[in-house]
């Protein structure tokens, strides 16, 4: 059949979707695309259309049809973004939102009243692929904080990072926490660990909300007492029971990872002892450092004893 009758049929399912009878509208789009299977605006329609009726899972596939045949398609772009982030497709939901929005600059108004797609417009989103960028691949789980719900914090796994042996946490969230001092940057943790085991998640998460729910900045030689120990993580809250903040060394990048606005940087969380803690409370950060090099301790090594 020719592209006049796949036009007619498209038309009558815009017709039929204004009206909001949404299973005719996608049978006559699916029809105009059975038919034309070139025709964009039936694979656009029939995708608003299977949205509108909870089949997600077909409409992204329609909806990735339509921006196959049509990249510029500001509307098929926000129905993919609106399909692919109810499918958790978090990369592919962000790519196309952001596509939809270089093409129309005021629907960002419209993007932060829609929950699923307002995250992706958070400065985390774009810190997920500066992590990427400088860390590379991870896999990542979110943690929810207990006392808010609605608070999240992922925290992202790097296998071989620093070095290899070792295991890379960094937490994806903080960076959304505006800070009380003028001029602060956003920031992120990194935590390196010889061992692997979801406690040592479980601690940069729990730092991660520590430090906002006290707008508290980790700067570098600054210390938080018992955040790991409240963890009551067996061995680790009794040997290693507070954090120390250095300067992130291991990992050899420039920073800040971004230069922004708002410039994007990371800090190293370091576990330590009772006496690591002592010392840095009366000799400050500069002998600490110094102290912990000069014992040869291994940062990375969570296992260990205390260096002091």
């Amino acid at each position: 059949m020719s592209q006049a009758a796949a036009d007619q049929l498209a038309a009558e399912g815009h017709a039929l979707f204004e009206e909001q009878r949404y299973a005719e509208a996608a049978a006559r789009f699916e029809r105009a695309a059975t038919i034309f299977p070139s025709h964009h605006p039936a694979w656009k329609g029939l995708g608003h259309a299977l949205l509108c009726l909870g089949r997600t899972h077909e409409a992204a596939r329609a909806f990735d049809r339509a921006i196959g045949l049509r990249p510029d398609s500001a509307t098929a772009l926000w129905g993919g973004a609106l399909a692919h982030a109810d499918l958790g497709n978090r990369l592919l939901a962000q790519n196309y939102l952001r596509r939809a929005l270089e093409l129309q600059p005021t629907w960002e108004m419209m993007a932060r009243g829609v929950p699923k797609l307002a995250a992706f417009l958070q400065l985390s989103a774009h810190t997920a692929s500066r992590l990427r960028t400088v860390l590379g691949p991870y896999s990542a789980r979110a943690y929810r904080n207990a006392a808010d719900a609605g608070l999240v914090i992922e925290v992202l796994r790097v296998g071989d990072r620093p070095e290899k042996g070792t295991v890379t946490y960094a937490s994806l969230g903080l960076c959304d926490c505006t800070w009380p001092e003028e001029g602060r940057p956003r920031v992120e943790l990194l935590l390196a660990s010889t061992a692997d085991g979801e406690v040592y998640a479980q601690v940069v998460a729990n730092v991660a909300f520590h430090l906002i729910a006290n707008r508290f900045f980790p700067e570098p030689g600054s210390m938080v007492r018992d955040v790991i120990a409240v963890l009551d993580a067996p061995g680790l809250s009794q040997r290693l029971p507070h954090l120390y903040f250095m300067v992130p060394r291991p990992w050899g990048m420039r920073l800040p990872i971004d230069d922004g606005p708002p410039p994007i940087t990371l800090v190293m969380a370091v576990p330590v002892s009772e006496a690591e803690y002592q010392h840095w409370k009366t000799h400050g950060s500069r002998s600490f450092e110094l102290a912990l090099q000069a014992a040869g301790a291994d940062l990375a090594d969570l296992r260990r004893s205390s260096a002091l």
